[in-house]
C-alpha cells in the first residue's frame, strides 16, 4: 500500500512539475513574440530613428528602454508597441536626450 501511494505521488509531482515548465515556456515564446513584433514595427515605422529603442516583454507587458530626441517620437514609440496584439501594457523607461 505504502508502494502504490508513492508512487501515486510521485506520478502528481511529476506531472505538475512539466505542466509548469511548458506553461513557462509558452508565456516566455509569446513574450519573444511580442518583443520581435514591436521591434519589426518600429523598424518599418522609421528604421534609423528607432534603433536606439531597447525592448524587452515580460508576462505581456512591454518594456522600452533607450532613448529618443523629442518627446512626441518618444510618444509615437509608446503608441506603436500598444498596437502590438498580445500587449498588456507598456512601461515607458525611454530617456529624452540629444546624445547621437
Amino acid at each position: 500500500m505504502a508502494r502504490w501511494l508513492m508512487s501515486v505521488v510521485c506520478f502528481v509531482v511529476f506531472m505538475s512539475a512539466a505542466f509548469c515548465t511548458s506553461v513557462l515556456a509558452a508565456q516566455t515564446g509569446t513574450d519573444l513574440a511580442i518583443s520581435a513584433a514591436v521591434t519589426e514595427a518600429l523598424t518599418r515605422e522609421n528604421p534609423l530613428e528607432y534603433t536606439r529603442i531597447d525592448v524587452k516583454t515580460f508576462d505581456g507587458v512591454v518594456i522600452l528602454g533607450g532613448f529618443v530626441n523629442e518627446y512626441y517620437k518618444m510618444q509615437q514609440v509608446i503608441e506603436i508597441a500598444r498596437r502590438i496584439q498580445g500587449v498588456k501594457s507598456v512601461d515607458n523607461r525611454i530617456d529624452i536626450s540629444d546624445r547621437e
